[in-house]
């Protein structure tokens, strides 16, 4: 057997470990499915209660995906013991599992003394806050098993993906997705209070976006294609979630999230970007938020103009950038640089 060669064994338990990322990915789907569901139910205020078909969706999905990430530790605990037995890369998981199950009675207990969340009540409760904890734990194992094994595979992609997606389901209340950003027609009253919510939801967006492909990138687990995987997936939720608007604008907006990701995979391609390559990985933080709110902006020009001004519209655009270049910095920060004292 050469140096390079895999041993089959290996080979064995590395397919056995991809097959079982997609029975993780397809209970974390399950789950927030029914999380994006109940959202859809809140968007519209459809008489709601703790007992209704969306939260029978939701509760389910946790628990498929707690009997995915718990089963073969309970199956392979009495062997090797609990903390071996849990497939390596859930760990966390299994953590998530507990805070879900945690925040489910808790949620329980606060719809029955406090009601039922509306609108934007929905997105600070505590008990649904500890709901999003868990379940980002839980829909993230399989693309900490794919770093694990320094895999660059689909799974992982899909899970970065609904990493993303359920942080952009908490922070709904801003961003390109809570309305269209600088639509005409000009509101009547509020403008710099609109502008600057648009702004600050642009820059979070941003920093979402980036910083869940720069922490890909930095364990080698973000390949070509996985940048139109993230950002269409994320969009075809979001805007399903919040599928009041024409048809129009939910395809334009897909197109544009499709678009931006393309031009983030065309980067990854051409500039590889990575802790060893620095200036690579700035470039393609600060491209990938310009290019999608280019894109954006340039879609709503199409659909019906703004009453943005070209200052403010060239401006953000840029910013956004500069959110993405600031988190390549922690990524990958410059080189040590000593401050004389004196």
């Amino acid at each position: 057997m050469t140096a390079t060669t895999v041993p089959v064994s290996a080979q064995r338990l590395a397919v056995r470990g991809v097959a079982y990322d997609w029975l993780a990915v397809a209970a974390a789907a399950w789950l927030l499915g029914g999380l994006y569901w109940d959202g859809w139910a809140h968007g519209y205020s459809l008489p709601d209660s703790f007992f209704t078909i969306w939260h029978a969706a939701f509760y389910s999905g946790f628990l498929a995906s707690a009997a995915a990430i718990l089963g073969p530790a309970v199956i392979r605990a009495p062997a090797v013991g609990w903390r071996a037995a849990v497939p390596a890369g859930y760990g966390w998981s299994a953590v998530g599992v507990i805070v879900f199950a945690a925040g489910g009675v808790l949620d329980l207990i606060w719809h029955t003394l406090f009601g039922i969340e509306i609108n934007l009540d929905a997105l600070f409760s505590p008990s649904h806050l500890l709901l999003g904890a868990g379940i980002t734990l839980i829909v993230s194992g399989p693309m900490r098993a794919s770093w694990v094994r320094r895999e660059a595979r689909l799974p992982a992609v899909l899970s970065l993906a609904m990493v993303l997606s359920t942080f952009t389901f908490f922070s709904l209340f801003a961003g390109p997705y809570s309305t269209v950003l600088g639509a005409n027609p000009r509101p009547a009253s509020g403008i710099e209070n609109a502008i600057a919510r648009s702004l600050l939801g642009m820059y979070l967006f941003s920093a979402l976006v980036v910083g869940c492909a720069l922490t890909a990138l930095r364990s080698g687990t973000l390949p070509v294609g996985g940048m139109t995987v993230l950002l269409g997936l994320n969009a075809v939720a979001m805007i399903l979630m919040r599928g009041h608007a024409p048809l129009q604008v939910q395809a334009s907006f897909s197109a544009v999230a499709i678009g931006a990701g393309i031009v983030g995979d065309l980067l990854l391609w051409r500039l590889r970007p990575s802790v060893d390559r620095v200036l690579a990985l700035r470039v393609f933080a600060f491209a990938v938020p310009v290019a999608y709110f280019a894109l954006y902006f340039l879609a709503v020009l199409a659909l019906g103009g703004t009453w943005w001004t070209v200052h403010l519209l060239t401006g953000s655009i840029l910013l956004a950038g500069v959110v993405g270049l600031l988190l390549s910095h922690v990524q990958a920060g410059g080189p040590r640089e000593t401050l004389p004292l004196r």
